[in-house]
């Protein structure tokens, strides 16, 4: 395989939706001069398809994550290791003066600060890289549309602007249950695969390329990648239909937490900063702190291992 390789392209059926197309094709680099080389999409393609129509896996215990892979010395293509599952320009709007969020943890049952680039809110690398950047895409839109809600300078959200809170709602859930490989490596059919340095791997990474070593073996994060964007579209195109709308809602008294899990019992809902919040099928408008309690005590229940706050103080629980 030459420095650039062929590319098969593989285009999903969820290339369908508006915005979406950063999301949509799947390159994977052969041999220019491998006879066999459309049996690569074929084999990488079902791989993905398998994977995503499974049920939705459960949430990934950190004691069952395999180690990831390390890139080369000082990781010279600046691929993302450190992958947030909640976006990090959200953390930040819940961090004190000193630059931190509270963090009760669950397991320990115990408080402790951290900074929103901590390993704790973050997979580690349990996607490939054209998933990270595809990703952030979603983020960006997201970004957009409610900076100008927490500047004051908007108070409800344009029904145009509704797709972009729901892949971003979409991307949250489904990254909290693929945010920790079993295995750092999936065995494909039908392919031997190459032989190719690592230097070449994360050059091919670093342009949007999947690739298959020797012995028709993938790193798992690109599976993982794949169906992960697949289900973050199918869900997506779910909250377009089943969703009114997203209200968004002020904390008259007390703060809101954020979970590390998007709880069943508040079934679309983003806190955006310590007093604001979106909620889907819902009106605008004030809560009372009664409210914010309730919505509290069901995003606790709903945590997996961790929920965080701007100050844990502030935030009030019904039970």
């Amino acid at each position: 395989m030459n420095q650039t390789g062929s590319l098969c392209r593989v285009i999903m059926e969820f290339a369908a939706l508006p915005g979406e197309e950063d999301m949509a094709v799947i390159r994977v680099a052969v041999d220019d001069d491998d006879p066999d080389s459309g049996h690569y999409a074929a084999a990488v393609m079902a791989a993905m398809l398998a994977q995503a129509s499974k049920p939705l896996p459960p949430l990934p215990a950190p004691e069952k994550w395999s180690k990831p892979e390390k890139t080369l010395p000082e990781n010279p293509k600046r691929l993302t290791l450190k992958q947030h599952v909640f976006p990090v320009r959200s953390i930040q709007r819940f961090v004190d003066q000193s630059g931190r969020v509270t963090v009760f943890d669950m397991i320990r049952v115990k408080e402790r600060p951290a900074v929103p680039q901590d390993i704790l809110f973050c997979a580690r690398r349990a996607w490939d890289q054209q998933t990270e950047a595809a990703m952030t895409q979603i983020e960006n839109r997201f970004q957009d549309v409610v900076q100008p809600i927490i500047e004051g300078q908007v108070n409800t959200i344009a029904p145009e602007h509704k797709p972009a809170i729901d892949a971003m709602f979409a991307l949250w859930f489904m990254r909290t249950h693929f945010r920790g490989l079993a295995a750092q490596e999936l065995q494909l059919f039908g392919v031997p695969g190459y032989d190719i340095t690592k230097a070449h791997e994360e050059h091919l990474e670093s342009t949007d390329r999947l690739f298959v070593r020797k012995g028709g073996k993938i790193p798992a994060r690109q599976i993982n990648g794949g169906q992960l964007r697949l289900r973050v579209s199918g869900y997506t195109r779910d909250l377009a239909a089943a969703l009114s709308g997203w209200g968004v809602i002020h904390a008259q008294s007390g703060e809101f937490i954020v979970p590390d899990v998007p709880t069943l019992k508040i079934k679309t809902f983003i806190p955006l900063s310590p007093v604001l919040a979106l909620v889907g099928a819902v009106p605008d408008g004030d809560v009372l702190e009664e409210t914010v309690a309730e919505i509290n005590s069901a995003l606790k229940a709903g945590s997996y291992q961790y929920y965080f706050a701007r100050d844990l103080s502030k935030c009030p629980f019904s039970i």
